[in-house]
């Protein structure tokens, strides 16, 4: 299984002396693998429907990834892939959450020879996405399979940071975030060109917020200025820094979330809700809202389709 590699540099401390002083050490792997950035922008894909709108065929573009979940029972090179975005991407929501009706589904990816290819995944309607059983969760998931000459990194599930992590890690509002999304001026002609976004998770809430579904749930904000087309793109967080074991002294990043839309401020400074799959002109606040990774890890783990379909796989996957 391809792997986000992680630059990881690790101080481990060990007690000496009667005064309890720390021997520091450092390891420095011996061949850094390149730099995140680079891999985040293999880890995403273009998702384009054509929707009917207002009796009109249009073209909505938002951002998806893949997901890698090695089940138990798998060999260690053997996972199950899924396509991940928006709910209001996946059903091309209108501006009153309503889905507009998909004629086609394609997706954009880069190859490995240097080009890039359009892979119809429906040229008749919609493909069948899996959604939340809570309605205020903005994601939606498929199972897909894609070719050995696609040029795409899959995160792996283990790279989730779910929300049991961060109080005892020490990590929380304030640490870097960093995502990769579709540039609406700019996609690529000959390959994908993503669009590397930073900025900090500003805050974790510890109520309900409304979400971009307009019902209230669960989200994180980021202090990240995203725009049209940004609708599903895959959000890091950097654990760097001083933790309970040391001190990790290098960018270290884990899957926060997804990005499902942002604040705007209306003509009487409010802010408002609004979604990313299309761009409208509007005073964007910078901050951004965002699907935490627990609420993906659970969809794709106890969608009870989802698990139907994975035991089904598993006797052939064990014989192959």
């Amino acid at each position: 299984m391809r792997r986000a590699l992680l630059i990881v540099v690790l101080f481990t401390s060990v007690a000496a002396l009667a005064e309890a002083q720390k021997i520091m050490t450092m390891n420095v792997p011996d061949n850094p693998g390149p730099p995140f950035t680079t891999q985040l922008r293999k880890m995403v894909v273009f998702i384009e429907l054509t929707c009917t709108d207002s009796g009109n065929a249009r073209l909505f573009t938002g951002t998806g990834f893949l997901v890698a979940y090695q089940h138990p029972q798998l060999r260690k090179d053997q996972h199950f892939d899924y396509l991940v975005t928006n709910r209001h991407v996946a059903e091309c929501w209108d501006d009153q959450n309503q889905p507009r009706v998909v004629e086609s589904v394609r997706l954009r990816v880069n190859l490995k020879n240097g080009s890039s290819k359009l892979a119809d995944l429906s040229q008749q309607g919609n493909i069948h996405w899996y959604f939340a059983s809570d309605d205020s969760v903005d994601l939606a998931v498929t199972p897909i399979t894609l070719s050995p000459d696609v040029e795409v990194l899959a995160i792996p599930l283990g790279m989730f940071v779910t929300k049991d992590f961060f109080a005892p890690n020490y990590v929380g509002e304030g640490a870097k975030i960093i995502l990769a999304g579709f540039f609406y001026q700019f996609a690529g002609e000959r390959r994908l060109q993503p669009l590397i976004r930073e900025g900090i998770l500003s805050m974790m809430p510890d109520e309900p917020l409304k979400t971009t579904t307009g019902k209230r749930g669960t989200v994180y904000l980021g202090d990240v200025h995203i725009f049209g087309g940004n609708s599903g793109s895959p959000v890091f967080i950097d654990i760097a820094g001083l933790r309970p074991n040391g001190v990790i002294q290098l960018d270290d990043y884990r899957f926060l979330g997804t990005v499902s839309g942002y604040y705007y401020e209306d003509s009487d400074f409010n802010l408002e809700i609004a979604t990313t799959v299309k761009g409208k002109q509007r005073a964007n606040s910078g901050v951004s809202m965002i699907v935490p990774a627990d609420l993906l890890k659970d969809l794709i783990l106890n969608d009870s389709d989802l698990k139907r379909m994975r035991d089904s796989q598993l006797p052939k996957s064990r014989q192959d």
